[in-house]
């Protein structure tokens, strides 16, 4: 009895790793890193982590002085607490001169959760304006790129994180989604008629998630079946 008790009680651990971790997007421990070039993955290629597959990559410049895509190395990673990011490195800057000089960058991508529905994405940027304006606009859509928007956010060289939610900062995912085509449009501007210089080294993604209602019934199975066993082990003892 003490063999099958202990099997028992090495299957709901099992059920409950599995049920807290992979069912509800929970990170495991053997969560992978995955990076590739934005050149690559323009091509064709993909990341995932977790339980999140990012597609559908694609960019447009528009009058940027650097910008390489083959330089620029973008990577999937999860955090301690179990929260996915999505990171572009590398030199994207604009060097133009006159006070109407400008340049723009759009970047492209689809993220799918597979377990459960993203209802945030938050942002961050690592950057600088030197005599210019840097901005970017984000939108959130489903069915296609350009489709039904569902999330919204602006931010500028004084305000290059989120949260907090600030005004024109729409940063919910209504309603929550399981696939979304993101699209970043970077505003490079410069302000001054002896020319301005405008960089970003970083940008970030971080993705929040519902779990699917099959995951937290899962869960709570596991939780029951395991106080279940607690209570028959000291009534044993007893």
């Amino acid at each position: 009895m003490k063999i099958l008790r202990n099997s028992a009680s090495q299957l709901v651990k099992t059920m409950l790793v599995f049920g807290f971790t992979s069912a509800m997007g929970v990170a495991p421990l053997f969560a992978q890193v995955t990076n590739s070039t934005l050149a690559q993955l323009a091509a064709g290629q993909t990341l995932s982590i977790d339980d999140k597959t990012f597609s559908g990559f694609s960019y447009t410049p528009s009058g940027l002085t650097s910008f390489d895509p083959s330089a620029i190395i973008v990577s999937v990673s999860q955090d301690a607490s179990g929260i996915d990011y999505l990171t572009w490195k590398g030199n994207i800057s604009y060097a133009g001169s006159g006070v109407l000089g400008s340049a723009d960058l759009l970047l492209n991508y689809i993220v799918t959760a597979n377990a459960g529905t993203i209802n945030i994405i938050d942002q961050a940027y690592t950057g600088s304006a030197l005599h210019g304006l840097l901005a970017i606009d984000e939108t959130a859509a489903i069915g296609a790129f350009g489709g039904t928007v569902v999330g919204y956010s602006h931010l500028q060289i004084s305000d290059l994180s989120d949260p907090p939610a600030e005004t024109n900062d729409v940063l919910n995912i209504v309603p929550p989604e399981s696939v979304l085509y993101v699209t970043k449009d970077i505003a490079f501007g410069a302000t001054s008629p002896n020319g301005g210089f405008i960089t970003i080294s970083q940008v970030t993604q971080s993705f929040h998630q519902v779990p699917e209602p099959g995951a937290m019934l899962l869960g709570s199975l596991g939780g029951g079946l395991l106080l279940l066993l607690r209570l028959r082990r000291q009534a044993g003892r007893d």
